[in-house]
C-alpha cells in the first residue's frame, strides 16, 4: 500500500497556519528557560514573534481565499512594524511599560486584524475554509486578550511568562488547525 496525496503538489490553504505556527513555538518553547524575564527580553522576543509571523502571514498571503486576501497583508505590515519598534525599544528603551504598551498595541491591532479575516468568511461554503476562517476568530480573540491584559499589567516577569505562554498556545493551536485542514490522504493497494 503507498499512500498518495489528494490534492496537487505545492502550496496549500493548510500550509497558512503551519507557517504561522513555527515562529510562535520557535519564542515560546524556550523562553520559559530564560533565567532573566526582564523587558529587554520580553522586547526581544516580540520581535522575533512578530517578525517571524510577520514573514509567515507575507509569504503565506496568496494562499486565503479571494474574499479575504487582503489581511494577511495587512496583518504582516502591522506585525512587522511592532518588530521593528520592539527592536528599537529593546535598544533605547527596554522598560517594563514601554514593552506593555508595545504588547498591547500590537496585540489589539493583530487580534482586530484576524478577526476582520474571519468576518470575511465567516459565511464559507467549503468546510477546509471556515475551519481556517474560525481558527482565525480563535487566534484574533487570544490576541486581543493578550493586548488587554498586558495594557493593565506593569510586571516583565508576569508580561514575558506571559508572552511566551502566549506563544507557545497559538503556536499548538496553529500546528493541530493545519493537521486538521490537511486534506485527506487517499492509500492505493498495490497487489505486486
Amino acid at each position: 500500500m503507498t499512500a498518495t496525496p489528494d490534492a496537487s503538489q505545492g502550496l496549500q490553504t493548510w500550509h497558512l497556519p503551519a507557517m504561522r505556527a513555527v515562529p510562535a513555538l520557535l519564542v515560546g518553547l524556550p523562553l520559559p528557560f530564560v533565567q532573566l524575564h526582564s523587558p529587554f527580553v520580553g522586547l526581544v522576543a516580540l520581535a522575533l514573534l512578530t517578525g517571524l509571523g510577520a514573514a509567515a502571514l507575507w509569504l503565506g498571503r496568496g494562499l486565503v481565499p479571494a474574499e479575504a486576501r487582503g489581511w494577511p497583508a495587512q496583518a504582516a505590515g502591522w506585525s512587522a512594524l511592532a518588530a521593528l519598534v520592539a527592536v528599537v525599544l529593546a535598544l533605547l528603551s527596554p522598560t517594563e511599560t514601554s514593552f506593555g504598551l508595545l504588547v498591547a498595541a500590537w496585540g489589539i491591532g493583530a487580534g482586530a486584524l484576524e478577526l476582520a479575516g474571519w468576518w470575511r468568511l465567516r459565511r464559507a461554503a467549503e468546510p477546509r475554509t471556515l475551519r481556517l476562517a474560525r481558527d482565525w476568530r480563535a487566534v484574533g480573540a487570544a490576541t486581543i486578550i493578550l493586548g488587554v491584559v498586558f495594557a493593565l499589567v506593569r510586571d516583565a516577569v508576569t508580561l514575558t511568562g506571559l508572552l511566551g505562554a502566549y506563544a507557545v498556545v497559538v503556536g499548538v493551536y496553529l500546528a493541530l488547525a493545519a493537521l486538521s485542514a490537511r486534506p485527506a490522504r487517499t492509500t492505493e493497494r498495490s497487489d505486486a
